[in-house]
């Protein structure tokens, strides 16, 4: 069977791939992550307040205690990822109050991509942390193709001099498949292991890309092969300077064309995460995707762009992949060279054959499932299991590929690892390794 074949290829193929990429830049966002496993014993007891509204209309952002437990509900009721930013001090306080920081990980689209990518031979992987504070810098991996730039200039993010204090954190509530949870009168059960994130980050709000940071990469823009970029669903529509975001994505912009300038054929990918706000998703799609070549999302995260666009979004979100299929291919016309679109069971990679070579991305492809399993199997990042995830059956998903217009499309059934020790992070995994390595 040709995928079986791909697999048992791909471990020793991506390493080697590893050692002849350049260097790999990821930013703006770096976090702490405080891990909070749901339980009754927890949740039931404080999960007083009535939810009477559609429990399907969810808020742009938590401002209070019921749109936090309604977010988390909607998330634990349908097992689907879900990340909200904590708009309110207030609930900020109540719930670090209420569950203290959770046992601390390394979080962050940009931090999550560079502790995946740090296990490989890659030469180089310039991870922007700001504020760097000793708490941050601790959780960083202790990798010696890992850096951070700073006055004198690169170091590993451990050996920088940092204050200390925690400036943000990103609680993260996981779950797992047929776990009950009460909510007044109701008992929800969840369908599948998944997670809720109610994030507090307003240090970052303005993804801004500080120095040294900035100068650096611009000086050293011939040594860049693929720069990953997240962060925008903590943005916010308007900042209380008066700035707004399209003013900040002007500046990203500029930043992307001037990078462009002095390396025409540096790779940029733009990881979509779990943008709520609907100014800043709709300024993203229209202003920046065709400053990008690649795009990483979920079925969530394409449901919401289908919605702005006009299309139907609940065909995403029931997975219906000739729908998908024919979407993405209008998302991409004279925009993106690349969408990598990851739901469990399966990934549906678009893609230009014109500028990327179809049987990489397929090797590319069963790499980045292979890691996500492990990853998701063992709750971290371990090289020399790879090749257990061999032995894990495919997903029911059938391997298929064909042509639509320009776009070429490769239907990727995964490894599915039914009780997974962790979930945060493996949209990262994927979509990193996937674009680097292809």
């Amino acid at each position: 069977m040709e995928l079986d074949s791909i697999y048992e290829k791909a471990i020793e193929w991506g390493i080697q791939r590893a050692k002849n990429v350049g260097t790999i830049a990821l930013g703006f966002h770096s976090v702490i992550d405080g891990l909070v496993r749901v339980s009754p014993e927890k949740f039931n007891n404080i999960m007083d307040i009535e939810i009477s509204e559609n429990s399907d209309v969810l808020p742009k952002s938590i401002k209070t205690k019921k749109d936090f437990f309604k977010s988390l509900t909607f998330s634990f009721a349908n097992g689907s990822a879900l990340q909200l930013m904590i708009d309110s001090e207030n609930v900020y306080r109540w719930l670090l109050k209420k569950f203290g920081t959770g046992t601390l990980r390394l979080g962050g689209t940009s931090a999550n991509m560079a502790k995946t990518l740090s296990n490989f031979p890659f030469q180089k992987i310039l991870i922007y942390a700001y504020p760097l504070t000793k708490e941050l810098a601790n959780l960083f991996p202790d990798s010696k193709n890992l850096f951070v730039v700073h006055e004198d200039g690169l170091s590993h993010p451990q050996n920088v001099h940092a204050e200390e204090g925690i400036r943000a954190i990103h609680w993260i509530f996981e779950f797992s498949q047929s776990q009950e949870l009460r909510m007044g009168d109701n008992v929800y059960v969840c369908p599948r292991s998944n997670r809720f994130i109610a994030s507090w980050n307003p240090v970052n709000s303005r993804l801004e890309i500080k120095e040294p940071f900035k100068s650096y990469v611009l000086d050293h823009a011939e040594e860049i092969s693929h720069f990953l970029i997240s962060g925008f669903h903590i943005m916010q529509d308007v900042y209380q300077n008066g700035e707004t975001v399209d003013d900040r994505l002007l500046e990203l912009k500029k930043f992307i064309r001037e990078m462009r300038k002095r390396n025409s054929q540096i790779k940029f990918h733009i990881e979509f995460a779990s943008i709520r706000r609907d100014r800043v998703r709709r300024t993203v799609e229209e202003k920046l995707f065709a400053e990008f070549d690649s795009l990483g999302l979920n079925e969530v995260e394409l449901s919401w762009i289908a919605r702005d666009l006009g299309y139907d979004d609940k065909s995403i979100l029931s997975l219906n992949i000739e729908k998908i299929s024919e979407f993405i291919s209008k998302l991409m016309k004279g925009k993106l060279s690349r969408i990598h679109f990851h739901a469990l069971g399966f990934y549906l990679l678009a893609f230009d054959d014109s500028i990327y070579d179809v049987e990489l991305q397929k090797k590319s492809l069963a790499f980045a499932a292979l890691a996500a399993a492990q990853r998701a199997s063992d709750g971290e990042m371990i090289v020399e299991r790879l090749k257990n995830m061999l032995d894990v059956p495919n997903s029911g998903y059938k391997f298929k590929e064909w042509k639509h217009e320009n776009t070429h499309f490769i239907l990727f059934p995964t490894k599915v690892i039914k009780n997974p020790k962790i979930t945060v992070g493996l949209g990262d995994t994927i979509s990193s390794l996937g674009f680097v390595l292809g």
